[in-house]
């Protein structure tokens, strides 16, 4: 069967499972609705956490665990807003989206939506930045695993993915433009965010007060459902692949060994492939829909657990 066939075959068996699951339940359609709920859910209950860890109600440990369950449902309203599937407001829009910017403390979501935006056009390719920046095609070792837990050392990547560009560039392709308009009256945030990490872990060793509430209420929280999406988004897709090859571009990471990470990140190894086939769909109805049509991607060629993919670093070997 032909990658085109294949590609439509995934895409019309994904497009009915998801007209189903709103035939049978009516609300999971009203984005807008639903959306907004899990926003408003989401802050309150990371509100609460906070509350709950300073009057001494919830142990450190379980506060870290809940708040960055709390940020991957943020983090997944962020991917989708970035593709514009609900609250087109724009006043609406951008408190959203600053809320979420600042609940990850990471890079702002106007920037990370040109790279995502970018990905799809140029998954697995030499000129991926999204996904080469936490790793994506790299040998297994210190730099990748430095990678996956602290952001900023992307910058060792970001040499060859410009040289990439540039030779897709001399061949003919646009240049990508990263920067979205106020670009530069956000990287002072950006880099304030990306760095207190490592600031507020320091200053915690020379007992600051602030530092301890700070690392437990914010910086631990992201840290953890960061380094779990990573080694889920990073290790799905797959490098040295046809140019437009939806079929290749991901696997399905369903293995019970993941479920540890898939816990922290709304199952984004198993179903992230769901998305690239069906990009105009909430998470939350991708999530539900996946295990209807998980046999119909595996029959048409996308590949469900290549473990060898971790070992030889993402590459698709028959």
């Amino acid at each position: 069967m032909s990658h085109d066939s294949a590609t439509s075959t995934i895409r019309t068996a994904i497009r009915n499972a998801d007209a189903q699951l709103i035939e049978r339940h009516p609300w999971l359609g009203r984005d807008d609705a639903v959306a907004m709920a899990l926003f408003v859910g989401s802050v309150a209950f990371l509100g609460a956490c906070a509350v709950g860890w300073g009057m001494g109600w919830v142990p450190t440990l379980a506060t870290i665990v809940l708040i960055a369950l709390g940020i991957s449902v943020l983090h997944e309203m962020e991917h989708d807003l970035i593709h514009d599937l609900y609250l087109p407001q724009p006043v609406v829009r951008i408190v959203v989206l600053t809320t979420i910017w600042f609940a990850k403390a990471s890079l702002d979501p106007w920037k990370r939506g040109r790279l995502h935006l970018w990905h799809h056009k140029v998954s697995g390719q030499g000129e991926d930045v999204e996904e080469r920046l936490i790793g994506m095609g790299m040998p297994w070792g210190i730099v990748r695993v430095l990678l996956t837990v602290f952001p900023p050392l992307g910058w060792v990547v970001m040499p060859g993915v410009r040289d990439a560009i540039r030779a897709r560039v001399a061949e003919g392709a646009r240049r990508p433009e990263m920067d979205p308009p106020m670009n530069r009256y956000r990287k002072p945030i950006n880099v304030l965010f990306l760095s207190l990490p490592v600031v507020s872990f320091v200053a915690w060793l020379l007992g600051a007060a602030w530092a301890w509430p700070v690392l437990v209420l914010w910086m631990l929280p992201n840290t953890l459902r960061h380094v779990c999406i990573v080694l889920m988004s990073a290790n799905s897709h797959y490098v040295d692949i046809p140019r437009g090859s939806l079929v290749e571009q991901n696997q399905i990471l369903d293995h019970w060994m993941f479920w540890p990470f898939q816990f922290m990140c709304w199952n984004f190894g198993a179903t992230h492939v769901v998305h690239h086939f069906f990009v105009r769909q909430a998470f939350w109805r991708r999530t539900l829909v996946f295990r209807e049509v998980r046999q119909v991607m595996v029959d048409n060629g996308v590949r469900a657990n290549d473990l060898a993919s971790f070992t030889n670093a993402n590459r698709r070997v028959a």
